[in-house]
């Protein structure tokens, strides 16, 4: 069976500081979790961030087929080839979740609604409260 990856950023103000939040499961369990604070940037760079984060910890618990599941309708669909990415400061974001994908035989992505993702939003405002830090 197959990993799958929650991923959400989230940002005070546009631009604000921004945090991400990640979940990765496998078979209902989860492997890894991470809630971490950014610095300062915009809502698109924390949920670009959190896809990276994502695709680097699926990687490293050797995920060779992975379903990617945000809520970020933008990411989702830039990720997956359906729009293009024009901003030039998501364009390096983008280049290295490409370059990260390679590391599964099999990806999918998949938008989800956000009440489908609240762990990953929990996670992403807990760090932004500065609750939780990297697990």
């Amino acid at each position: 069976m197959s990993c799958i990856l929650f991923f959400d950023g989230a940002c005070r103000g546009n631009p604000g500081p921004m945090a991400i939040g990640v979940v990765l499961m496998k078979n209902g369990k989860k492997l890894g979790e991470i809630s971490k604070r950014l610095g300062t940037g915009t809502n698109n760079i924390a949920e670009w961030s959190a896809l990276i984060e994502g695709l680097k910890i699926a990687t490293a618990h050797g995920c060779r087929e992975l379903e990617v599941r945000g809520d970020s309708q933008l990411v989702i669909k830039q990720i997956s080839g359906q729009y293009r990415v024009k901003s030039d400061n998501l364009i390096p974001l983008f280049n290295e979740a490409k370059k990260l994908c390679g590391n599964f035989k099999e990806i999918d992505f998949k938008w989800i609604k956000r009440e489908e993702n609240a762990r990953t939003d929990t996670l992403s405002n807990d760090a932004l409260d500065m609750k939780i830090r990297e697990k």
